[in-house]
Parts: C-alpha cells; sequence; structure tokens
C-alpha cells in the first residue's frame, strides 16, 4: 500500500493511511470530529460531544429527567410533575379516583360516594337516590313513606293511609268515626247517620227517648 511498513508487519496491508486496525479497523479512518472520545465510526452523534447515541431526545438534545419521573423532558408531558402527560386531572393534579366509580376526584362532584359522580343528586354526595315506592321521592331525603307511593309524608293517618275525608266534615276518614255522616264524628247515642237529637230537652237523644 505504499506506506513504508513492509506488508509482513502492516496490520492493514492494503490502507496506506493505517498500519493497525485501530478501532474502525482497516480501510476506515479513526477520525473523532466531535473529540468526545469515541471515533465516528462507532459513535451514532458523531456531531454531537455530548452523546454517542440518539438516546430518547436525539442527538442534539440531552437525555434530561429533571423531575426524576422515568420519562425525559423532551417527551415529558408535565416538567416538574410526577406526572408525564396531562391526563384527566392535567399536570400539577393526580388522577386519582378515591371511590373507584371510574371518575377522578378532580372532576367528580362525589369523590368519596361511588354511586355518584357527576351531580349529587336529589339527596346529596353519601345518600342513595333510591325511591322504593316509585312517587319521585327519593326514600332517604325527600319521602317520609318510602313505601307508599301515594304519600310523602305520614300526614294525620301515618303512612300507608289516606287522609281522605269522605263526608267532607273536616275530620279524615281515620279520625272520623262516621266517614260517611258529614253531621258527626262519633256514633254518640243514636249511631252514624242519625242525629242525636233531643226534641223536648230532656237531656236524653230522642232516639232512645220513649217520649220524645
Amino acid at each position: 500500500d505504499g506506506d513504508g511498513t513492509m506488508d509482513c508487519v502492516d496490520a492493514c496491508p492494503a490502507d496506506s493511511e493505517k498500519q493497525t486496525p485501530g478501532v474502525c479497523g482497516c480501510g476506515q479512518i479513526d477520525i473523532d470530529v466531535d473529540s468526545d472520545g469515541t471515533p465516528d465510526c462507532i459513535d451514532k452523534c458523531d456531531h454531537w460531544p455530548q452523546k454517542i447515541a440518539p438516546g430518547v431526545c436525539g442527538c442534539d438534545t440531552a437525555d434530561v429527567d429533571a423531575d426524576g419521573d422515568g420519562t425525559m423532558d423532551c417527551v415529558d408531558g408535565c416538567l416538574g410533575d410526577p406526572k408525564s402527560s396531562p391526563g384527566v386531572c392535567g399536570c400539577g393534579v393526580p388522577d386519582v379516583d378515591s371511590d373507584g366509580d371510574g371518575t377522578m376526584d378532580c372532576v367528580d362532584v362525589c369523590p368519596n360516594d361511588p354511586n355518584k359522580d357527576v351531580s349529587t343528586g336529589f339527596c346529596g354526595c353519601g345518600v342513595s337516590d333510591v325511591d322504593t315506592d316509585g312517587d319521585g321521592e327519593p326514600d332517604n331525603c325527600d319521602d317520609g313513606c318510602d313505601t307508599d307511593p301515594n304519600k310523602i309524608a305520614p300526614g294525620l293517618c301515618g303512612c300507608g293511609y289516606p287522609d281522605v275525608d269522605l263526608d267532607l266534615d273536616g275530620v279524615v276518614n281515620c279520625q272520623d268515626q262516621c266517614p260517611a255522616d258529614n253531621l258527626k264524628t262519633a256514633p254518640g247515642d243514636c249511631g252514624c247517620g242519625v242525629p242525636d237529637t233531643d226534641v223536648d230537652g230532656d237531656g236524653v237523644s230522642d232516639c232512645i227517648d220513649g217520649c220524645p
């Protein structure tokens, strides 16, 4: 190769630039353009002295993880935050679902109630909006008669009994001993439907007075 070294002692007899293979082998110059100590032939970033391989960020960007979350800054969507992407709640706010209902706390109006997420409902967080009797009033907060579909409060007669006044005398049937007699609320001497009249004023109702 005319390099002045006899072939018998020249490890690169066909390469006039080298007598030994060096790092890059015969036929290839051991040059280090970026002077980082790694020859270009094995330096994947031969023009960037800080790196010899692209890594995550490429040759011209350092693989730095400033917040220590294991994601390089160049691909970290939340620098300075243990999160690497905004997620549902955004950077700086953890994507936590305390009640396990599938809705993150940051957007869950009832973060500790697994049965409610986007609304507190009628009864509020932590209280079921169940309507057992189907009257449109939840059992636990608005319905005082949760098994009576016709009432939401006991009223005068209690749950399960209608507050009806058939004879329109102002006394509900459940308290009216003569529910079909609008003149009486108790049988009296003569019974329902018969007035306790005392024509002669002797203190004895006509219905039982032998001489009314």
